[in-house]
């Protein structure tokens, strides 16, 4: 039987601060967060916290209420998240570029008693997604960050300038009080909305701290999206842990590099995207890295040359995560383990008196039956207790969660991830549900039928590549396809390619051959529209 058994982490680090106002008191003098060359001491970032929860109770707000953020990587998103806790709110991060139809179903999922909104003024209507919400739920309180907005929606500045009437009194909660709700990356074509409790939440951010050893001397970087867990965990390991964090709201290497260089970054984090692009544009500024000591990476296996590089070019610790919104995590240290693409042991530490939890192994997703070690299964986590979802039944069939992705275990009990099961395309650590897009794409005009896979991209690993056939004569273009889908789509869900073929290889069965697609597409080399250059990963975007 393919099985490892939670193991300690790779080693003890620092111990948190418990909550989020202890580490505010604690190290109160201290500079905790910089953005655009300001920065906030851990004392005035309680204060702004107490001010907006204290807004947040006059709006009628009460605990078990859920807030939704779509603030982009800066202070005001860290003060969101703080101010809801305090309340005994829930806190939902999600995208700031959801398109109207995407947000307004959130909000009917959710049903939020406010938004945080700071819409983006490249786009073509900035204020047309929360304009749509506001239309379906018209008692929703509406607050804007950095646009004046249309009347009736709240100022975050005058909210967070207002002042506190005195301590907040402490929210009742209990160690299964939902706190978080994290929107999984929508492998099945609409995101799933997990239900996270602080205790929990903490439990995973000493993971991280057991792996880093963070304390407050440490400068930590952040363009992850705070929207996201993996973002979210790092910001708040790095504050519990009373170090400083400098925030980039829009990731390119020219600039995190230079911020590396200027605030004396000692930890870095990001996808093998973003290690990527920061390796390419070194030799511009050859010296930006050379105070990081550590670096984090998460969201797709890293390419072997990559990690290769960091480990010569580089004086860095790394650390490799793999897991998933579910909140399993494995993740390793060990360089060896590391080089040889490995994701580590499965590691658990939970709140006290809760069961031991975490445990791997490989499974046949036919048979639901252990497989051998080294054979390449199905990767499942044991689950002591059931994976709870905000609008649809917790899951842990038959004890263990499964991840839906391929992997094996070594002799030593080391997973080694390999692939996926699902239909997704994991665009730079985003993973794009396939049918999500196809399920646009099939309407635009001049689409007969469509596919989408993925296609190979040396900077975000994989590509998004929309296979259509044409009703007529006249082929759609990528541009038009792009424009069409950018109505509902967000926009790293948008195609990077497009093949025009004359049909679509299918199985015995009449379903698209997806397998057959790619081998067609993207092994043979059929000519396809590229974008050039293609748009990162949103940052915050």
């Amino acid at each position: 039987m393919s099985l490892a058994t939670s193991t300690p982490g790779p080693r003890e680090g620092a111990r948190l601060s418990p909550t989020l106002r202890d580490a505010c008191k604690r190290w109160a003098a201290r500079p905790a967060l910089s953005h655009c060359g300001h920065a906030l001491t851990y004392a005035e970032l309680w204060e702004r916290i107490l001010a907006l929860s204290w807004s947040y109770r006059a709006f009628g707000i009460r605990p078990g209420d859920r807030v939704l953020c779509q603030l982009p990587v800066c202070p005001e998103h860290v003060i969101a998240v703080g101010a809801a806790w305090a309340c005994g709110a829930i806190h939902v991060g999600v995208h700031r570029d959801l398109t109207g139809p995407e947000l307004v179903d959130l909000v009917t999922r959710t049903q939020p008693a406010a938004v945080l909104a700071a819409p983006p003024e490249d786009l073509r209507d900035p204020l047309g997604p929360l304009r749509s919400v506001r239309e379906a739920h018209p008692s929703l309180v509406a607050i804007l960050h950095g646009h004046p907005g249309e009347g009736g929606e709240h100022q975050l500045c005058d909210l967070l300038a207002a002042p506190a009437p005195g301590p907040q009194p402490p929210a009742p909660s209990g160690p299964d009080d939902t706190a978080l709700l994290v929107l999984t990356s929508g492998t099945t074509g609409r995101p799933r909305i997990v239900m996270e409790t602080l205790p929990a939440l903490w439990g995973k951010m000493q993971l991280f701290a057991d792996g880093l050893a963070p304390g407050p001397g440490d400068v930590h970087l952040m363009y992850l999206p705070i929207c996201h867990v993996f973002g979210l965990k790092l910001t708040l390991m790095a504050l519990a842990s009373g170090g400083r964090v400098v925030l980039l709201d829009r990731f390119s290497p020219q600039a995190a590099l230079r911020l590396a260089r200027e605030e004396h970054v000692s930890v870095l984090s990001g996808t093998p995207t973003h290690l990527t692009l920061l390796l390419r544009h070194l030799r511009e500024q050859p010296d930006a890295l050379a105070g990081v000591r550590a670096m984090a990476f998460a969201a797709a296996p890293p390419p072997p040359a990559l990690i290769d590089e960091l480990y010569d070019r580089l004086d860095v610790e790394l650390m490799h995560v793999y897991g998933c919104s579910e909140g399993f995590v494995t993740l390793t240290t060990d360089p060896g383990e590391i080089r040889r693409g490995a994701a580590g042991r499965t590691v658990f530490r939970g709140p006290p008196g809760t069961p031991p939890t975490g445990s791997v192994a490989i499974l046949d997703p036919e048979r639901m039956a252990f497989l051998a070690t080294g054979e390449v299964g199905e990767v499942a986590y044991g689950a002591a207790t059931a994976v709870r979802y905000w609008d649809e039944p917790a899951v842990a069939a038959h004890g263990w969660y499964r991840t839906g992705d391929l992997g094996r275990l070594d002799a030593d009990g080391c997973l080694t991830v390999s692939g996926r099961l699902k239909d997704v395309v994991n665009r730079g650590g985003l993973k794009v549900a396939s049918a999500e897009i196809e399920a646009v794409l099939a309407g635009q005009p001049g689409v007969a039928e469509c596919a989408v896979i993925p296609a190979l991209d040396p900077v975000l690993g994989e590509a998004i590549c929309a296979c259509v056939v044409a009703t007529g004569d006249r082929l759609p273009t990528l541009t038009e396809i792009r424009s069409g889908l950018a109505q509902r789509l967000a926009r790293h869900k948008l195609p990077d390619e497009l093949c025009v073929l004359d049909s679509l290889p299918r199985s015995k069965l009449g379903k698209v051959d997806k397998a057959a697609l790619g081998a067609l597409v993207v092994g043979a080399g059929l000519p396809r529209e590229r974008l050039r250059p293609r748009p990162l990963p949103p940052g915050d975007q």
